[in-house]
């Protein structure tokens, strides 16, 4: 399983959809994507959908988080 490493001006969107599509996240990138998100201090609309989309994923057994 690869790992894709966190880039911070690719969009939320992007992301989300690399990890539903590899159907991993690490522990490490989860954190980072949790950064990145929170990094301005709000969530608007958009973003707090891709997250959910992933939580989704994730709950749903769609997407495993990786050690």
């Amino acid at each position: 399983m690869s790992s894709l490493p966190l880039q911070p001006d690719c969009p939320i969107t992007e992301l989300v959809s690399q990890f539903i599509q590899a159907r991993t996240i690490s522990q490490a990138q989860y954190q980072e994507l949790t950064a990145l998100v929170l990094a301005d201090g709000t969530v608007d609309e958009s973003e707090r959908r891709q997250v959910n989309r992933l939580f989704d994923a994730i709950q749903n057994g769609r997407v495993k988080i990786l050690d």
